[in-house]
């Protein structure tokens, strides 16, 4: 807890949120989307490269 302060976490989550929201209708994938998402690229579940 000390290193992942939960407030802090919940304005992250949003403020990433906003971003994709003012990118909603833009095609995807679009390049600020893959730079949110390059730091979960070693989970298992992250979808695979086409």
């Amino acid at each position: 807890m000390a290193l992942h302060d939960p407030a802090r976490v919940l304005r992250e989550i949003e403020a990433r949120r906003r971003i994709l929201d003012r990118h909603a209708h833009d095609p995807w994938p679009y390049a600020g989307s893959l730079d949110l998402a390059s730091p979960y690229t070693s989970h298992p579940d992250f979808p695979a490269q086409a």
